[in-house]
């Protein structure tokens, strides 16, 4: 083997050529394939860092009158609170509820600290130990006794060094005086790999309101639990599914229709991404075939080139294993050192990735090059040095001693058998290059429609931020505070709308666009009741009067929100476009009446319909009433820039510290623009990936065809001297060449489209506004991979039309 080794790379070492370019090759492909391999694996196919997690499980809730699903798997503190007194398939089962805290930087600036509230059964659940301190127990639970808090690794060596004094001591939290009563280990997150991690841990405390069904109704926790030994999680959703029923039976007006089925912990984190995840990956090993036949390629031309040198071997008594040894033994080599060069680009290209990949992406933070991603490529490059070394090894391992001994001599048996394998190869490599395409060319199509889509508003240059009145404990949201609320409200966007730079400040209550936000009301109309009809409901807005305007949104119908619609003045709205033809088809909606919690208002105004949830979703009907004559706790800021947004932030965060310097302005997302961008996201990254892997496939291939047609020339030399010597142009030379390429390339063409067409139907719900089988995107996939091949043999083409008759058949 030692010998092999050295002879192998001698010989590489003599073929530079040939070596640069099958490195060169198999590097591209095996970079490309560790970067999404290390992504996919991260994301969907590691475990999670928890004992027996294949055992944890995620209690979801479907309403059987609409076959809907609540939330992600969102439960009302009720339906918990049951759940754990009666359910039998688990060992014990946890609720968990984001939460946010209120706390000072080091510089004395307000900022929030993310936290998740628990109750005391989470630790047991995933089988958690604090490193110091102490866990949760039920007295913490209970409403009215001390606040107690775990602080994450992290937080607690940023907050408190590390030290483990830190136990016992207090942390004002939301003006809140907590005790730290443990730290938890190091590399614990949840959720798992999060890009906003969680830095403090709080008691889940149920409220009187929240313990009785009637009371406070809100879908605000998430419920993991560990399953018995010996029940499956089909077992574990039937089980769920009857108690439902029973309680159903019970209290028939709590939750009517609504049942309790499981999930695994791991189909709650990933099961939305884990689709278009290995997408990817499939894509990837598209381009690693596309390199192993085309360095396979290589290697049969090298090896047919080498016949007089395997002759010579096996006359000197080299057995045929002897022989297809020497050259695996090559395949491997080339092969470890494209991953060499692949671990390489893999690494430049993961930091990449992780700067295009969605934001929200589970388990974001995890990924990179470990040794799960270092055995995969090392893996995936014995395997390829395999696959591309074994057909040229095959081709030598009988050699024509008689005719590769001969001085020019040639076994055309073997030849015509080499030349065979290496016309499959070319037609497997286009045909692998026409999917790739053909998805390029979808992804592409997809991204291209989706920013087509107009939003409906102008949200270039504008800022958002949320802002809120401090509620002090003890304090209620009544009617006084909506009025104090409102009477802010006003004070900051004064402050702002002075910050140079601002072109108009405004507020809105009841969700931004583009941030998933909305508040969702049913609508009762004059001799026609309370619309209870699915989709029937509307979304409110409370706005300030120059909302609309600011956002430009364009008015339809009767007039925009004025300054005179106060406090006391007739209740007024202006609806969409959509809320006008659901609610009165056919009629003009300017003065007609409509009913929103207990508040009759009259509609002055329609405006345009915009893509509040994102460009993928069709608008809804909503609602805008005058900020100051509705109650909102907290509005979001929205204000339009004569210049870049965030280089008027800075002034336009101390304009409303001027007011409330305990207001806090917290988050990596403050303009409109940014939101748009998050959602887009994913899109963007399936069509930026495809389309790189589309470009790497069309160039390999296009490198294939021109390495077996100078080949072909080379081979056929003597042939075409006979010809131009009988009277062949060069034209009609040329023309033999192009045929037998185009020959190739056609029937990759038909393969490559018979086999996307074929596939097409997988991709579909990846696409947005386009079609799996478009003819349009085929053609021209099909069309761009010909011209590529057609312009990869006409450099052979024309070197075979150069060739001295003289010269070509002096050898004969």
């Amino acid at each position: 083997m030692r010998n092999d080794i050295v002879t192998a790379f001698r010989s590489l070492r003599a073929s530079t050529g040939f070596t640069l370019v099958a490195l060169t090759v198999l590097g591209l492909g095996i970079g490309a394939g560790t970067a999404i391999f290390s992504v996919v694996d991260a994301v969907v196919l590691r475990g999670l860092p928890y004992d027996q997690h294949d055992r944890l499980g995620v209690l979801y809730e479907k309403d059987t009158t609409h076959a809907t699903t609540f939330g992600l798997g969102n439960i009302t503190s009720q339906t918990y609170l049951d759940w754990r007194r009666l359910q039998q398939p688990f060992q014990q089962i946890a609720a968990v509820g984001g939460s946010q805290f209120r706390l000072k930087t080091e510089g004395g600036e307000p900022a929030d600290a993310r936290a998740q509230k628990v109750t005391p059964e989470f630790f047991s659940v995933l089988r958690l130990a604090p490193m110091l301190g102490r866990p949760f127990n039920p007295s913490d639970e209970v409403e009215g006794q001390h606040h107690v808090v775990l602080l994450t690794y992290g937080f607690w060596q940023r907050r408190f060094g590390g030290s483990p004094d830190a136990i016992g001591r207090t942390i004002d939290l939301s003006e809140t005086s907590y005790e730290i009563v443990g730290v938890m280990p190091q590399g614990f997150s949840y959720p798992v790999g999060s890009d906003r991690p969680t830095e403090l841990l709080v008691p889940m405390i149920f409220s009187k309101d929240d313990r009785v069904k009637g009371g406070n109704h809100n879908y605000n926790y998430t419920v993991i639990g560990r399953l018995k030994d010996g029940v499956s999680f089909q077992q574990a959703s039937d089980q769920m599914w009857r108690l439902s029923e029973q309680l159903d039976t019970q209290d028939p007006k709590w939750t009517p229709g609504r049942r309790g089925y499981v999930i695994t912990l791991h189909e709650h984190l990933v099961g939305k991404v884990r689709g278009w995840m290995l997408m990817l990956l499939a894509a990837v090993v598209l381009v690693l075939l596309i390199a192993c036949a085309n360095v396979a390629n290589l290697m049969l031309v090298r090896a047919t080139g080498r016949s007089r040198e395997m002759g010579i071997r096996a006359a000197l008594g080299a057995s045929p294993w002897r022989l297809v040894r020497g050259l695996l033994v090559e395949g491997l080599m080339l092969s470890l050192g494209g991953a060499a060069i692949g671990l390489a680009l893999a690494t430049a290209g993961v930091r990449l990735l992780r700067l295009w990949l969605p934001a929200d992406l589970p388990r974001v933070t995890t990924i990179g090059i470990d040794i799960r991603v270092l055995a995969a490529a090392v893996g995936a490059a014995v395997v390829t040095g395999i696959v591309f070394g074994i057909a040229p090894a095959l081709q030598s391992a009988k050699p024509d001693l008689v005719g590769s001994l001969k001085e020019g001599g040639r076994s055309s048996t073997a030849g015509r058998r080499a030349q065979t394998m290496r016309s499959v190869l070319v037609v497997g490599e286009v045909a692998l290059a026409v999917i790739l395409l053909v998805g390029a060319g979808l992804f592409t199509g997809s991204f291209v429609h989706l920013m087509r889509v107009d939003p409906g508003f102008d949200y270039h240059d504008v800022l958002a931020l949320n802002i809120s009145l401090r509620m002090m404990p003890g304090q209620k949201f009544d009617a006084d505070f909506a009025a104090r609320s409102a009477a802010y409200a006003q004070q900051v966007i004064e402050a702002v709308s002075r910050v140079p730079g601002v072109q108009a400040v405004g507020a809105v209550g009841g969700g931004l666009p583009l941030t998933g936000s909305w508040s969702r009301t049913g609508v009762t109309l004059p001799g026609r009741g309370k619309l209870e009809g699915d989709g029937d409901d509307i979304d409110r807005r409370s706005v300030t009067s120059n909302y609309l305007e600011l956002l430009r949104i364009p008015l339809l119908k009767g007039r925009y929100l004025t300054g005179d619609d106060r406090a006391g003045s007739p209740l007024v709205a202006v609806i969409n476009d959509a809320a006008a033809q659901k609610y009165w088809p056919g009629q003009d909606p300017i003065g007609q009446h409509l009913t929103m919690n207990e508040k009759d208002l009259t509609v002055v105004g329609v405006v345009g319909n915009i893509h509040h949830l994102g460009p993928e979703i069709a608008p809804r009907q909503e609602c805008y009433v005058p900020l100051s004559q509705d109650s909102q706790y907290g509005v979001a800021l929205v204000v339009r820039t004569s210049a870049y947004p965030m280089t008027v932030l800075p002034a336009v965060k101390a304009a409303i510290w001027s007011i409330n310097r305990e207001q806090r302005l917290t988050g990596d997302t403050v303009t409109l623009e940014k939101y748009l961008d998050r959602l887009i996201a994913q899109r963007r990254f399936n069509m930026a990936v495809l389309a790189l892997f589309g470009v790497l496939g069309l160039v390999i291939a296009a490198v294939g065809i021109y390495g077996v047609m100078a080949y072909v020339v080379a081979q056929r030399t003597s042939e075409i001297g006979v010809r131009m010597a009988l009277g062949a142009t060069r034209g009609h030379v040329v023309s033999m060449v192009l045929r037998r390429a185009s020959a190739l390339i056609a029937v990759g063409l038909l393969i490559g489209g018979v086999g996307a067409w074929s596939l097409s139907a997988m991709v579909k719900t990846f696409l947005f506004g386009v079609q799996p089988n478009d003819p349009r995107i085929y053609l021209a996939a099909l069309a761009v991979l010909a011209s590529a091949g057609l312009i990869a043999s006409a450099v052979p083409a024309r070197r075979a039309a150069t060739v001295d008759p003289l010269v070509a058949l002096r050898g004969e």
